[in-house]
Parts: C-alpha cells; sequence; structure tokens
C-alpha cells in the first residue's frame, strides 16, 4: 500500500483551507483530512504516472487557501474524473457508502487516515460503475455477504494498470530545494534584504517572466517592504499560510527559476 506523511506545510495548508471553506466543528476535521487525501494523491501520481495524464483540480486552491476555486471533482487521471474520498473510519469504503456519496465521478480513490500518526493510506481505487453493479447485487443477496462484496480497503491495493496505462515509478518529484518561509537571494547581483519564498510551483508550471516560458522549476517570493504594506505582522504568520496571506492582500510577489536563487547569507 501506498503511504503518506504530510509535512508541516502540508498539514498547515489543509486546515486553514478547511477554515476558510467556513466549516466547523466536525465538518471541519474531515475537510481538513479530505484536503491531505488529496494531497497525498497528487504525491502518488507524481511518483507514478506521467505528468501531462493527470491535473489536480484544487492545486492551486489548496496551495493559496482559496475555497471558491474549488472544482466538483478532484483529479482528472487520463481524461476520466476522479474523486478522492478519505476517511478515519475503514466502513466508509464499503461500495454501498461511496456510491451513496458520490455517483457522479468516474473514479473513486480511497485514502484512509490514521488518527494519530497523521498518516494517509491509499487503500485503493474503483470504478464508480463497477460500484453501483456491487450494490445492487448486493441488494439482491440474502444470507452473508460474499467475499467479493466485502469492503474494499480490506482487500490488497490495485494494481496501477488497473488506473491506467503507461504507469510506472516516474519519480517526478519537484527538484526545488526551497519551501514557503525560506530567505533567499539571487546568486548573482543581489542588492537588498533577502526574499521571502512564497510557494514553490509543482515542476510542470508554465510560469514565465517578462513574456518568456521558463523550463524550469520555479518559486514565487516577496520582498519584506511589500508584505509589510500588509495589514498584519507577516513575520508571526504559518509558512504554510503565506500564500494564503498574499493572494488575500494582493501582495505582489515575483517568479524566478530555483537554479538562479540560493538560500540568504545570514
Amino acid at each position: 500500500m501506498y503511504t503518506f506523511e504530510p509535512d508541516e506545510i502540508d498539514t498547515q495548508r489543509a486546515a486553514h483551507q478547511a477554515l476558510l471553506q467556513g466549516c466547523e466543528g466536525g465538518e471541519r476535521k474531515q475537510k481538513r483530512i479530505g484536503n491531505l487525501g488529496e494531497i497525498a494523491f497528487e504525491r502518488f501520481c507524481r511518483e507514478y504516472l506521467p505528468v501531462e495524464m493527470w491535473t489536480w483540480m484544487n492545486e492551486e486552491a489548496i496551495r493559496r487557501c482559496n475555497p471558491e476555486s474549488f472544482s466538483s471533482y478532484d483529479f482528472e487521471v487520463f481524461g476520466y474524473e476522479v474523486d478522492v474520498k478519505t476517511s478515519r473510519d475503514i466502513s466508509a469504503f464499503k461500495p454501498g457508502a461511496l456510491v451513496e456519496a458520490d455517483s457522479d465521478d468516474d473514479i473513486i480513490v480511497m485514502v484512509w487516515h490514521r488518527d494519530n500518526e497523521d498518516e494517509l493510506i491509499l487503500v485503493g481505487w474503483e470504478w464508480v460503475k463497477s460500484l453501483t453493479t456491487k450494490v445492487e447485487m448486493d441488494e439482491e443477496y440474502t444470507g452473508d455477504t460474499p467475499a467479493k462484496l466485502e469492503p474494499i480497503s480490506m482487500n490488497q491495493m490495485n494494481e496501477l494498470i488497473d488506473l491506467g496505462p503507461n504507469t510506472a515509478h516516474l519519480n517526478q518529484i519537484p527538484e526545488n530545494p526551497f519551501t514557503p518561509g525560506d530567505r533567499v537571494e539571487k546568486i548573482e547581483d543581489h542588492q537588498g534584504d533577502p526574499a521571502v519564498v512564497i510557494e514553490v510551483l509543482p515542476p510542470e508550471t508554465e510560469a514565465s517572466i517578462y513574456g518568456n516560458t521558463m523550463t524550469e522549476e520555479a518559486v514565487n517570493v516577496a520582498f519584506p517592504p511589500h508584505l509589510d504594506e500588509g495589514p498584519g505582522d507577516w513575520k508571526t504568520i504559518d509558512a504554510g499560510k503565506l500564500a494564503s496571506y498574499c493572494d488575500d492582500q494582493d501582495i505582489r510577489m515575483y517568479t524566478y527559476k530555483h537554479s538562479n536563487l540560493e538560500f540568504a547569507k545570514e
């Protein structure tokens, strides 16, 4: 099974987006782990599926904690609509529960959240049509539930080929060494205070500088004088929330190739 442990930036963004979504109480907790489930599946896709074959619909929304950008489904993989279901309760992955919660997408991905460790386990995926068939069979069946209708989570994880063609261990993890909150400066001709890394863009993002498309991984940074113009003390904001803060307050950010930057000498 594929396991994923979110880092501090992931956990901060997942929680903050749930807050800005307007969720409260138990609903907010569920939204938080739902966000973590999407982050986990994005990492799985990045490791095993060609980046041109999948799209995370909510990538920018979670990166900037923007509830207004959310799509009706979470991913598009090989042209199919994919919804990620994350739960602490393994019984939520029974066919009937999955179909009742969402029958509009093509594929449902199941992610189990382990409470104490904040660890996520990708337990498998299933076509919605297959789930619907299983539910219909279950309704007609009397007596003990046969093995083939047991919760999917109790079975071995799917083979990669079940999700689609061209799957392999690609390991398309970003090479960018920076994370939000890092202080950086240009390798050559740097002047003034160090900049602050606000967000690291996905490697496949076609960022541009002065109209020219970049061919390397990029980061967005902001400079202290611009950050000081905001209403709050940006130095006290969690690093994972900086992108949300700059987006909300229209603080200007600048895009750089990561190879043109280095950690500030402080």
